[in-house]
């Protein structure tokens, strides 16, 4: 039931990828066209001003003979007393018509209007020519443009847009000379820029449509197959969750992100069943080693309450069996040590890391082992070197190194023989332990350093192969490395090798404090 819900909750992520992507695309279209239209409205609009620009400067003559027009007289034409002047005005009427048809049809232009008797405020009049039998001779309505004024008081063309009517026009407005009160407004229809437009806008649209088509036609797709693997990666954890540690995660050989998250859960399971072996494997190993000690030592106490309960006590047998017992305590003793550091490795707790002079701390452990090695008629000889050899590293976790060395030699070494520790400052820091044992056997080199693993030739004491592993493991946390040699001769040499460090202004002795 779960999973169906899992399912469905699902297909909301798909819609909401295929609806993030959809709107992004929209939103990035509608961008675009906000953006591109009044850009492509403004460059077209400023290349119909530099076409008007480039007509106007071209037909300079045509715009000085309107300029020369005495426009005047056609005002004056009506009032006229006489004849004569009332035939001036109308002949100035007449060239001022002719003048401006040719100009408007040079320019090409709407509409070519002249705006006369402008004064410094930028007001003037349209000066119209009379027509034949009109008896109007000037349109008496007054105009004002802040255009007008700026092309008359500068003196220069002024390029404007506006409309007659429903019509977008660009205007030119041209100042008539210095002594002339006049400007020359010569309008030109644009309606092609708002076309153009509007045919741009109409094909993104268009384009639009198709894009987001095309996007819903790939988004959809997508958005399902990566939800489908997020999908199947969510029931195999919950396969896991529920089921234990049985269930594998799909294969993903996708190079992405979803696919390296299925290939890190895949590994996170793979280390999560390795150390879920090595978990049962340890309790079972451990349950079994403490076992038989316990079992030892509880027959040997029952013995040894049987006999001091007899009405004859045997104090010889009774003593063999209380130092039985005791040998018995002193191993439990040292597999809980031994579990112990194990539970600290495991649970990275961190380790101190400081200058060790490996000379005194090597002095001090064989001071530990001087009664147990004389007592199996072994001699424990330190080596060392001129030059002090300084390491970096804890130095509890190196004196329990050596002792584990050490231990392990003892068991093997026969009578009368050397177990030699060699402290090495060059080429590199080093610990050395050999001795004149039977050796390791070729096919159990690498199987020593495991847990619970012991060697064949154990020097007939029994041991629970943790020492190793457990030496090897603080060796590499220190940054180091705990080997066995290969040598020619008889016996067993491993060596530990630690980051070199500079000897401190201090007493060496006080790096041997925590041993």
């Amino acid at each position: 039931m779960f999973l169906t819900r899992l399912r469905w909750s699902a297909f909301g992520l798909r819609g909401r990828i295929v609806g993030a992507v959809v709107v992004t695309s929209a939103l990035s279209l509608s961008a675009a066209a906000l953006v591109l239209l009044p850009r492509l409205e403004n460059t077209l609009k400023n290349a119909t001003e530099k076409t008007l620009s480039k007509e106007v400067s071209a037909n300079k003559g045509n715009i000085a003979r309107v300029a020369g027009v005495r426009y005047y007289l056609i005002a004056e034409a009506r009032a006229a007393a006489t004849r004569d002047l009332r035939r001036e005005g109308q002949r100035a009427s007449l060239d001022l018509s002719n003048n401006l048809t040719d100009l408007k049809l040079r320019l090409g232009a709407t509409n070519v209007t002249l705006i006369g008797y402008v004064d410094a405020s930028g007001y003037g009049y349209v000066i119209a020519p009379l027509q034949s039998g009109d008896d109007e001779d000037l349109d008496t309505s007054q105009t004002t443009n802040s255009d007008v004024a700026q092309a008359y008081l500068s003196g220069r063309v002024v390029f404007s847009f506006g409309s007659t009517g429903s019509e977008p026009v660009v205007r030119a407005l041209i100042p008539l000379g210095d002594k002339a009160d006049a400007v020359l407004a010569v309008d030109k229809s644009i309606d092609e820029v708002p076309l153009a437009v509007k045919a741009v806008r109409h094909a993104l649209e268009v384009g639009a449509l198709v894009a987001l088509l095309l996007t819903l036609g790939i988004a959809i797709p997508l958005a399902g197959t990566l939800v489908s693997r997020l999908q199947r990666l969510r029931e195999a954890a919950l396969r896991m969750a529920v089921g234990g540690n049985v269930a594998d995660f799909p294969a993903d050989r996708a190079r992405d992100e979803v696919g390296d998250l299925a290939r890190s859960f895949s590994i996170m399971q793979r280390r999560i069943r390795q150390q879920e072996e090595a978990r049962r494997a340890f309790v079972a190993t451990a349950s079994h080693e403490l076992r038989t000690p316990l079992a030892s030592l509880n027959g040997m106490l029952e013995l040894l309450a049987d006999d001091i309960q007899a009405d004859h006590v045997d104090l010889e047998d009774a003593a063999a069996l209380l130092m039985r017992a005791q040998a018995q305590s002193r191993r439990l003793a040292q597999l809980a040590a031994d579990l112990l550091d194990l539970s600290r490795i495991d649970a990275d707790v961190s380790l101190r890391s400081e200058p060790i002079e490996l000379g005194e701390l090597g002095r001090a452990v064989l001071a530990e082992f001087e009664l147990a090695s004389t007592g199996r008629g072994v001699s424990v000889i330190l080596e060392e070197q001129e030059t002090p050899s300084w390491v970096l590293a804890d130095p509890g976790s190196v004196a329990r190194i050596l002792r584990i060395l050490l231990d392990n030699a003892l068991r093997v070494a026969p009578r009368d023989t050397e177990i030699r520790v060699r402290v090495r400052a060059t080429p590199e820091p080093m610990l050395v332990v050999s001795d004149s044992g039977p050796g390791v056997a070729s096919e159990e080199r690498a199987l020593i350093f495991e847990r619970f693993t012991r060697g064949r030739e154990t020097g007939g004491e029994a041991g629970f192969g943790l020492g190793l592993a457990i030496g090897r493991e603080l060796a590499g946390r220190m940054g180091g490395s705990l080997v066995l040699a290969d040598t020619d001769g008889p016996g067993a040499t491993f060596t530990l090798r630690l980051r070199p460090a500079q000897a401190p202004s201090a007493d060496p002795v006080s790096s041997v404090a925590g041993v």
